[in-house]
């Protein structure tokens, strides 16, 4: 899975373009989320629905928000310790990084799932919206664990130098995203919850590849 990327001895200039296109093409897989979100919900459900979802659309901003605040404070940290040679001590840095995370997202999902209608009303939503809005909340906000865990390995996985795991963990979940999109829509018809379901299925997968390479680096 690693890509053999010396981050001590291998050139700046090298790392770069190591780094930057597995990087870039992860950004817009990441990206596709929303867009593809935005193409279904907007064919199969109409405007109201497209409208509702871009209303819960900032719960996401702050959820991505904390998986970055996350995983760059905590790959920073753990960075200067595999400089100094501690291994372990980066290990326990990130481990306690992704608890800690857990911990205020479930916090954060439990409370915008709990009081729904209240939270979609701060944020702008209208009583003629408010019920796809409460549905869409439904399907995505619960698993946002995920997605926040997914956001912060992306970063874990970069310091171990795998930038090309860490982009196939963007970029499968937006595919997995494009193919649930369609069928729990179209095809099965479950409507903007449906969508939420597949956002969420999506974000569970990435993170199960987070979760995959993050078990071998605790094997002995």
């Amino acid at each position: 899975m690693k890509d053999s990327i010396n981050f001590g001895t291998t050139k700046v200039s090298s790392l770069f373009r190591k780094l930057l296109m597995p990087t870039l093409l992860g950004m817009v897989s990441s990206a596709l989320f929303v867009i593809t979100d935005g193409i279904f919900v907007g064919r199969g459900l109409g405007s109201d629905a497209l409208a509702a979802v871009n209303i819960v659309a900032p719960l996401f901003l702050i959820n991505t928000g904390l998986g970055l605040m996350f995983g760059v404070g905590a790959s920073v940290v753990a960075s200067i310790h595999l400089s100094h040679g501690k291994p372990k001590t980066a290990r326990i840095n990130v481990t306690q990084a992704a608890i800690a995370l857990s911990l205020v997202v479930l916090t954060f999902s439990m409370i915008s799932v709990f009081w729904a209608a209240d939270v979609a009303r701060l944020l702008g939503s209208s009583e003629r919206l408010l019920t796809p809005a409460v549905e869409y909340i439904y399907g995505a906000v619960p698993f946002f664990v995920f997605s926040s865990m997914l956001s912060a390995g992306m970063f874990y996985i970069r310091l171990d130098g795998s930038p090309r795991y860490a982009m196939m963990c963007n970029v499968v979940p937006a595919l997995l995203n494009l193919i649930f999109d369609y069928l729990f829509i179209f095809v099965f018809g479950w409507g903007v919850i449906g969508a939420g379901i597949a956002t969420s299925l999506g974000y569970i997968a990435g993170a199960g590849m987070v979760l995959c390479i993050c078990s071998l680096w605790a094997a002995p």
